[in-house]
């Protein structure tokens, strides 16, 4: 018989089994680390907005910032928009005559001084007169809280008008 054979076969498993043995207790050991290191957590305390150093171009659609504006307690989304304040009859009359009456007074004003601008851009500037409109007519309000609203209406209406011939006048100076 081979003895020494089957002994040195024993020997050489109870080598591997020893160094498996230390591979075992050496990855026990990083497991245990790791899972005794608490993992960094991100705590956030306050988040602060800052609306004025926004530059928006385009806003569509509705933002709301946490659950329900002022810490109301509304219980359904519908709630939020049927409390709004509806549009002021001077903000639904200025829109409609920056809808109606504006773009052919442009195309106008644009043919009499010889002004080219394409179309794009004069959306451009109806949208952006249109977004300035209810802070034009809140500031016209405080300014003169007792004139008849069709004189303050009339008033913005030659300013958009004056702004607008103001600005196509830069263009001019460019080409």
């Amino acid at each position: 018989m081979n003895y020494y054979s089957w002994q040195s076969y024993i020997q050489q498993m109870m080598n591997q089994i020893e160094q498996q043995q230390k591979l075992i207790q050496k990855l026990q050991k990083q497991i245990d680390e790791l899972s005794s290191n608490e993992k960094p957590q991100t705590v956030i305390e306050r988040i602060e907005y800052h609306f004025d150093q926004l530059k928006i171009e385009t806003l569509e659609g509705t933002l709301q910032i946490g659950l329900t504006p002022n810490g109301s307690e509304l219980t359904e989304l519908g709630d939020l928009y049927s409390k709004q304040a509806q549009p002021k009859p001077m903000l639904h009359s200025l829109n409609e005559f920056m809808t109606n009456d504006i773009p052919p007074w442009m195309n106008q004003y644009m043919r009499d001084h010889e002004i080219s601008i394409n179309e794009e851009h004069q959306e451009k500037i109806l949208a952006d007169v249109k977004r300035q409109l209810p802070e034009r007519v809140q500031i016209y309000q405080e300014q003169n809280p007792n004139a008849d609203e069709t004189a303050l209406l009339n008033q913005i209406k030659m300013e958009i008008q004056r702004s607008m011939a103001a600005y196509f006048e830069t263009l001019k100076g460019e080409d």
